[in-house]
């Protein structure tokens, strides 16, 4: 894969047509932008290819990639603040006081700010408040200092919690992060100039968690590697006496897709093959936890762990499921599906934040059986189904490719 290279900016021009004088950017991560592997560098990269429209953009991480690599954009530079040794033997930068905190090595502060010292950015997005350490110690080097909250973190913590009563829960180890994970964020909020969300709901999540005094700007998740998928749409493959194959892609040792996939298989794929006299599902991602063994082997259901190229799998399924009923982290895989033209069935959770329109951009659906019917109703008819593959892409490209990206970042920094 290869990055897309563009003409070096000079001027910008926000939506209002006003023009943006070229800035320099420093975005910090935990893990290298390049390539990206998770959500986190895939928001990532897409950020720095948004503020590369602005100016030079120096991006670093905190963390090494695994291997090296090259970049084919001049207008980005990539810096690794600290490699695997040094992470390992380095002093740490704070105490960690939540399980998603960053373990910052003393020494990658210190090129980080010899590195701002050198490239003088006139803004620092740091990615979240996993890197809250670092906060205090950018604030002299640039006139704005973005926080891009990837989440709400004591909120999706929250959500991921077991059902205990409500003395457990309030002395639990995990109610004890939570609450550590809502200081960090209010004390993040009165250190940066700006701070970005991915939806309107955390928007709103962030405002109550603030007393209303917290504004956001919304840089909504973009399409993964959109770069890749053709600018024409490819015809489906053709459904063997009307048998769908369903698709789930997710990262498949994060409990909420495990849950996710687990259901899918065991109680929708099921009601689906009775209703159409058979249907297949593909589940695919990385690191597949050893518990779904069992579900690779049922009847129909192929697990594909660590795939090379998600491109064929989009290409030979018909839908994609997303039965989701906790956390997040699948919202990305929904905006690449619908991007490759598949139409997607799932609960609200799971596209939540994204603001599609039940019935017309997505089909909503929360018990087994509704999903189940829903995916079944759309395999049953050939012009709707061609119909909304067509709004499924046209939906995405226009709210959520590189364009509208990029739209964002620039509104927020004119």
């Amino acid at each position: 894969m290869h990055a897309t290279t563009n003409p070096p900016a000079t001027t910008s021009t926000a939506d209002n047509n006003r023009p943006v004088r070229p800035r320099r950017s420093l975005l910090i991560a935990s893990d290298a932008v390049w390539p990206p592997v998770s959500g986190g560098d895939l928001r990532n990269w897409q950020n720095v290819q948004a503020l590369a429209g602005l100016g030079d953009v120096l991006a670093t991480s905190v963390h090494a990639p695994a291997a090296p690599t090259t970049l084919d954009d001049d207008r980005i530079t990539t810096l690794a603040l600290a490699n695997a040794a040094e992470a390992a033997t380095s002093p740490r930068l704070a105490k960690r006081r939540t399980p998603i905190d960053t373990r910052i090595p003393q020494v990658a502060l210190t090129r980080l700010l010899a590195a701002a010292r050198d490239f003088k950015p006139d803004a620092i997005v740091v990615e979240g408040i996993p890197l809250f350490p670092l906060l205090e110690h950018l604030r002299p080097l640039a006139s704005t200092i973005v926080l891009d909250m990837h989440n709400i973190e004591s909120d999706l913590f929250r959500q991921m919690m077991p059902k205990t009563g409500w003395l457990g829960g309030l002395f639990s180890k995990k109610a004890r992060h939570v609450r550590r994970m809502r200081d960090i964020e209010l004390q993040s909020l009165r250190m940066v100039d700006k701070v970005w969300v991915c939806s309107e709901q955390d928007r709103d999540r962030l405002r109550d968690l603030s007393g209303g005094r917290a504004l956001a700007d919304v840089v909504p998740n973009g399409v993964p590697r959109f770069d890749l998928i053709p600018e024409q749409l490819a015809d489906q493959p053709a459904m063997a006496t009307g048998q769908p194959t369903l698709l789930f892609i997710g990262h498949l040792n994060y409990p909420p897709n495990l849950e996710a996939a687990r259901r899918l298989a065991t109680q929708i794929l099921p009601r689906l093959h009775a209703a159409l006299g058979g249907a297949r599902l593909v589940i695919a991602g990385r690191n597949p936890h050893r518990s779904l063994g069992d579900v690779a082997a049922l009847p129909n259901v192929e697990l594909i762990a660590n795939p090379d190229d998600l491109a064929e799998l989009y290409r030979r399924a018909h839908l994609a499921v997303v039965p989701l009923v906790s956390g997040g982290g699948t919202r990305l895989k929904i905006l690449e599906a619908m991007a490759w033209g598949l139409p997607v069935v799932a609960t609200r959770l799971a596209a939540e934040g994204l603001g599609l329109v039940d019935g017309v951009d997505i089909d909503f659906a929360e018990t087994d059986d509704d999903l189940a019917a829903r995916a079944a109703a759309l395999c049953t008819d050939t012009d709707w189904l061609q119909a909304r593959r067509l709004r499924a892409r046209e939906t995405v490209t226009q709210r959520f490719g590189p364009k509208a990206i990029a739209a964002a970042v620039r509104s927020s920094l004119a």
